[in-house]
């Protein structure tokens, strides 16, 4: 797939890395995703901390790419928006956001395939990809 900038592909593979190792994580239970909401819902510092994190990698993303040109670019820029409004969610209301995530990972063996599928697509996208500035 084509992309306006290469940067577009080293935030994918970056991008997939992270989601990959997420998903493998919740597969050998490395990671309990249930103990995980549980862990934040006892400590609001952790939640606050956590949210600032995912506020200041998504910033960071926007900040270096905002780029709304083509598919891959969406796909980059989106996750930035995601994060950032995640990050602010678990620093100023956490509860619904727990809430809504204690629902997804119900079924820790679907969600964390489902991860490292996304992982291994954005790896293979970025890895694969083409940096074309003409496509404009």
């Amino acid at each position: 797939m084509t992309t306006l900038i290469p940067l577009t592909l080293h935030l994918l593979v970056l991008i997939g890395v992270y989601e990959l190792a997420a998903g493998i994580a919740g597969l050998t239970g490395r990671l309990g995703w249930s103990a995980l909401i549980d862990e934040f819902e006892r400590s609001p510092g952790l939640t606050f901390v956590t949210g600032f994190m995912a506020f200041a990698v998504g910033a960071a993303i926007n900040l270096a790419h905002h780029h709304f040109t083509d598919v891959p670019a969406v796909i980059v820029s989106a996750i930035g928006w995601i994060a950032l409004i995640e990050g602010v969610m678990l620093m100023v209301c956490p509860g619904p956001l727990l809430r809504f995530s204690r629902g997804l990972v119900r079924n820790q063996q679907l969600i964390s395939i489902a991860a490292a599928a996304a992982g291994i697509a954005f790896i293979l996208l970025g890895l694969t990809g083409r940096a074309d500035p003409t496509i404009v």
